[in-house]
């Protein structure tokens, strides 16, 4: 999915974001850097169209923001927005949202379970997991749909060594597997230079 944003502006207590104009190309894995307060996780937020108070114009393949667009894309937030469910049910949501068939949902469930390392989480309460943990279910839940545009708010903080590596691991296999368009904030350099294919400073 190709993003384009033109004349984009918002004012905030603490900066003011305007972007004349910026292209994320379709399948382009995309960083965007800086030090904190630059507008990162507010521009993530009006690209996903959680955040719709924007002067400006964002285009989505050429469509404004619309129903069957936003079915395209997910965000993963830096504190992970779980529901009060098990592990499986939040992976699974997406898809039962969208009215895939049980058996399609299970195993796509069952494959981010695995390629997360988290099998054993599958029925615990995603509310009682550690950060790390909380992380990955996140990052499951929002792989599950095979989103078009994938955006990630800081998805490493705060969490181990190892299941940073699973979580690189899928976010790369991922991206080379559906040529999907990412979108990621990080302030660790390692991360964006193995990942991304654009750097854009804020």
């Amino acid at each position: 999915m190709e993003v384009k944003v033109s004349n984009l502006k918002k004012s905030h207590t603490n900066f003011q974001l305007d972007i004349p104009a910026e292209i994320f190309p379709s399948g382009s894995f995309t960083a965007l850097v800086g030090s904190n307060g630059t507008g990162k996780t507010t521009l993530l937020r009006i690209l996903a169209g959680v955040d719709d108070r924007f002067q400006g114009e964002i285009c989505y393949d050429g469509k404004r923001l619309n129903q069957q667009v936003r079915r395209s894309i997910t965000m993963t937030f830096q504190t992970p927005m779980l529901l009060n469910r098990t592990v499986y049910a939040n992976i699974e949501y997406p898809l039962k949202l969208r009215r895939l068939p049980r058996g399609e949902r299970r195993q796509r469930v069952d494959e981010l379970l695995a390629m997360l390392a988290i099998e054993h989480l599958a029925k615990k309460n995603a509310t009682k997991l550690s950060g790390g943990e909380s992380q990955k279910v996140a990052l499951a839940r929002a792989l599950s749909a095979k989103p078009a545009l994938l955006m990630l708010d800081e998805p490493f903080s705060a969490i181990d060594q190892d299941s940073i590596n699973d979580m690189l691991n899928s976010i790369e296999n991922y991206h080379r597997s559906s040529l999907a368009t990412i979108i990621l904030v990080s302030h660790v350099g390692a991360h964006v230079e193995r990942l991304c294919d654009r750097i854009i400073t804020m």
